[in-house]
């Protein structure tokens, strides 16, 4: 075995401890992604904001006004979901190609190669929490969201969010490599997943055969359990919290050991 597969081998025990020992190289790979991105621009973060912004303006006016969605608060509604979206699938298309982007350091260095894929989510996940940072005020303020209690199941469900999203990111980086036209499928995937997500509609407004699949997309209850929590004042329902966990334990599970398990052949398929 080689050394690079020596170092990514290994329990789930020690690859969490060399992962944190790399804690330095993670937030390395972070700031560098954002100041790449903002470099030699005037707006700089600003611009990761501008494009869901101006997204967000237009499916509000089409689904609003032309459509006329019979929702209440519509705007906090469709923000709360859209927002969440974005973020996840942005995370994985960027995951996707994580390891080839970073091939010289993946062929020459040994390191946790976890580190690539979580400093993808953490890059997005910095924008993202600048947006809810910004759109959450504004939802309780202004558009229809309620000062309770209920606000402290935010944290919780986006923090299992998050730990959905990187097991995902897992998967995906490790099928990316090895599948190089994955970049492509998901060009035409997340769009259908957009539509299959309940963000411009409510889950009761789908007719009846399409409801099972609206229950079989993962997104759905988180989104549902964050609208609970910010807009119906109370927390998740038990299905919600039930179908959050497992969504949860059983994609970290999986994602994990998928990404352990191939990870040694890394630098041989670069």
């Amino acid at each position: 075995m080689s050394v690079m597969a020596a170092e990514v081998g290994g329990s789930a025990a020690g690859r969490l401890e060399r992962l944190i020992a790399y804690r330095a190289l993670v937030k390395y790979l972070v700031l560098k992604e954002i100041k790449v991105r903002s470099r030699g621009t005037y707006l700089g973060v600003a611009w990761t904001l501008m494009h869901p912004l101006l997204t967000i303006v237009v499916y509000f006016v089409v689904f609003r006004y032309v459509f006329r969605v019979a929702i209440p608060n519509f705007l906090a509604f469709f923000l709360l979901g859209f927002l969440m979206y974005v973020f996840f699938s942005r995370v994985v298309t960027g995951a996707t190609t994580c390891i080839l982007a970073n091939e010289t350091i993946v062929k020459k260095l040994a390191f946790p190669l976890e580190t690539l894929p979580l400093a993808v989510v953490l890059h997005h996940l910095f924008h993202h929490a600048v947006a809810l940072g910004i759109a959450l005020p504004l939802v309780v303020i202004f558009w229809g969201g309620k000062l309770s209690w209920s606000l402290l199941w935010v944290g919780p469900v986006l923090g299992a969010f998050v730990c959905f999203t990187l097991a995902v990111a897992l998967w995906f980086s490790t099928i990316g490599l090895f599948f190089r036209d994955t970049r492509d499928f998901l060009e035409v995937g997340l769009p259908v997943l957009l539509w299959m997500t309940p963000i411009f509609y409510a889950p009761e407004m789908a007719p009846a055969i399409m409801r099972p699949v609206l229950v079989a997309n993962p997104l759905t209850s988180f989104i549902g359990a964050v609208r609970a929590a910010v807009l119906g004042g109370h927390g998740p329902s038990g299905v919600q919290l039930a179908l959050i966990v497992l969504w949860t334990t059983a994609t970290f599970a999986s994602g994990a050991w998928f990404f352990a398990r191939h990870s040694p052949r890394f630098a041989e398929e670069l």
